[in-house]
């Protein structure tokens, strides 16, 4: 009898710490109403039959969506929901501003959500299961790219490809940049969509891009097209638009080494600078005096910072600014690092410059 009594309670125990638990990422998958379908279940039993009731709720809002699944069944291990299973399920918006507003889109706007999947078993005597997922939904910034800018003329036939970062970060994406050759009659768009690619190059982690060394090189007098899309898993998050640029030597080297200051508007469009020892460059500030956000990093190591960098105040008007460089030990000889400048108007401006010694 003993025995008979521990069997039953290390059975119950098992059954306790053992349980259906949902797989979800609300940073990529509840940003839509068909987002939600991503989600999997583990399921640690044998197979059995189940429906699950997907509510989001928004903290102000109360509950904005809410769907109902056919039966389906869970198997042994992770499952994802089948493919079919989203045209099946009843789908309630709420009548509230935010309820309206998915109705439209299936688009969740900004605001703080709980997302909460509730499991119940058919032909069973389990208790449903339900577990929730609280984020705070932002929408993704636009995936802006830089560099070379849409429609300019650049000399490089290896340029460094750069673009903003994936706002808000999420943990585990990764880029992917496609270029390809635009040929006569060609839009950019139709370039991507039909030519072969110069280069095709995922997993990549920074938003910046080196000319991939087995690529071929750039051809003068030719159009390109390129862009860049952000994804985790087989998800995208973001995509670019389709910039093109051409490469043209005459028209497009902006070499700086003498000790002028360059507007930054046409720098950040060029291709080419040398700053011999200090950087030096000009802006217009219509706002009040206030200190200049900006950041150095080498072009072979983005997310590495020059550390230490002279404060730069930017008065009300027009300003030329100097950096000076000759001093500091993290700045190398014949080196290709990246100037990045926040203006008080909230745009970013960006510069690659090659770093030579003061001789």
């Amino acid at each position: 009898m003993r025995s008979f009594i521990l069997t039953i309670l290390l059975l119950c125990t098992i059954r306790v710490s053992a349980q259906i638990t949902v797989l979800f990422v609300p940073e990529i998958n509840g940003r839509t109403t068909e987002g939600l379908f991503g989600c999997r279940i583990n399921n640690p039993f044998q197979k059995q039959t189940a429906t699950l009731t997907i509510t989001v709720s928004e903290r102000n809002q109360g509950a904005v969506v809410i769907i109902k699944t056919p039966q389906f069944t869970l198997a042994p291990g992770t499952n994802p929901l089948p493919l079919s299973i989203a045209q099946g399920s009843a789908i309630q918006f709420s009548n509230n501003k935010i309820g309206s507003l998915i109705r439209v889109n299936h688009i969740l706007p900004e605001g703080d959500y709980e997302y909460c999947f509730n499991l119940t078993y058919v032909h069973s005597d389990n208790p449903p299961d339900e577990q929730c997922f609280s984020y705070t939904l932002t929408p993704f910034a636009e995936l802006n790219l830089i560099d070379p800018y849409d429609k300019d003329k650049i000399c490089d036939k290896r340029p460094l490809l750069t673009w903003q970062p994936l706002i808000p970060g999420v943990p585990g994406a990764y880029y992917q940049l496609v270029l390809t050759q635009v040929n006569s009659g060609q839009s950019p768009t139709e370039a991507l969509n039909y030519n072969l690619p110069i280069i095709n190059q995922s997993n990549i982690i920074s938003p910046v891009l080196p000319y991939p060394g087995v690529a071929r090189d750039l051809l003068t007098g030719k159009t390109y097209a390129w862009q860049v899309t952000a994804y985790k898993d087989q998800t995208v998050l973001n995509r670019s638009e389709i910039w093109s640029f051409i490469v043209d030597c005459q028209d497009s080297v902006k070499k700086v080494t003498d000790d002028s200051y360059r507007d930054i508007e046409d720098l950040a469009k060029g291709n080419y600078y040398v700053a011999a020892g200090f950087l030096r460059f000009a802006t217009v500030n219509p706002y009040a005096e206030q200190d200049l956000h900006y950041e150095i990093a080498p072009v072979s190591a983005p997310d590495k910072k020059i550390s230490k960098l002279p404060k730069l105040k930017l008065k009300n008007g027009s300003n030329e600014l100097t950096v000076d460089l000759s001093n500091s030990n993290a700045i190398h000889d014949n080196q290709y690092y990246i100037l990045t400048i926040w203006l008080p108007n909230g745009t970013v401006k960006n510069l690659r410059f090659l770093y030579q010694q003061l001789k």
